[in-house]
């Protein structure tokens, strides 16, 4: 809602004519609110079949019709060599990769439902992945809109994007929005999970790759920030 809300915000009218790629767009709620803000030429990429299938149904339900062009890739995979966008917009999995106790512990739990542990976690492999390939497919001159989540580690991200990025771009990003919330637990199979979840979480805090609040009665507060970032070719 809080990345939705910013974008209703961000691009108005004299975007129109603009390209936007969304990556991992889930049930593409994000690029609805997009074309109903008059924007026509928008991509779509999600590693899951199914996510796609629902983000097409979402859009003709929607808006009774089918414009948006998605595609079942893994991030930038599914575009063509030579393609490039003026905004790519990203909202990553936002926890860091878990530890084999907590992988052995959710194996054994009951309760399927919820998002692909994928859809969760292995936040910052993810990001590496994708600041790697980013700027290749943006126009010179172009955005990157990302939603960072404080448990994978915003400044340890920020770092680490640079420092892939270094001899061929100038990574330049400023903090267009932030929001705390309460640690929620939607499902009962991750609710009865919710010691070892914590167990995690403390210890990415301590080992400073990740960062929240933790209140008098023992709740999680996490930060939501949105970035945006350009890359400026450095000369040769």
């Amino acid at each position: 809602m809080a990345f939705g809300d910013f974008l209703t915000k961000r691009f108005g009218r004299q975007y129109l004519n603009t390209r936007f790629l969304d990556v991992g767009t889930g049930s593409g709620v994000h690029l609805l609110l997009l074309r109903k803000l008059g924007i026509q030429d928008v991509t779509a990429t999600d590693i899951s079949a199914e996510a796609v299938q629902v983000a097409q149904l979402n859009e003709f339900q929607s808006l009774g019709g089918q414009r948006i062009c998605f595609l079942q890739c893994d991030l930038f995979t599914g575009i063509e060599a030579g393609q490039e966008f003026d905004v790519i917009l990203f909202n990553p999995p936002g926890w860091q990769t878990p530890s084999a106790t907590f992988l052995e512990a959710l194996k054994t739990s009951d309760g399927t439902q919820g998002l692909a542990i994928e859809a969760m976690f292995y936040g910052e492999r993810t990001l590496r992945r994708f600041f790697e390939q980013v700027p290749n497919y943006l126009k010179p001159g172009g955005k990157v809109i990302i939603g960072l989540n404080s448990l994978v580690g915003i400044d340890a991200v920020l770092k680490e994007m640079c420092e892939v990025q270094d001899g061929r771009y100038q990574c330049d990003w400023s903090l267009s929005e932030r929001h705390e919330f309460p640690l929620a637990l939607y499902t009962e199979q991750w609710r009865a999970l919710q010691p070892l979840i914590r167990q995690e979480i403390t210890q990415w805090v301590n080992n400073g790759l990740a960062y929240c609040r933790f209140t008098e009665e023992g709740e999680v507060m996490w930060s939501y920030e949105i970035i945006e970032l350009a890359f400026t070719p450095r000369s040769t």
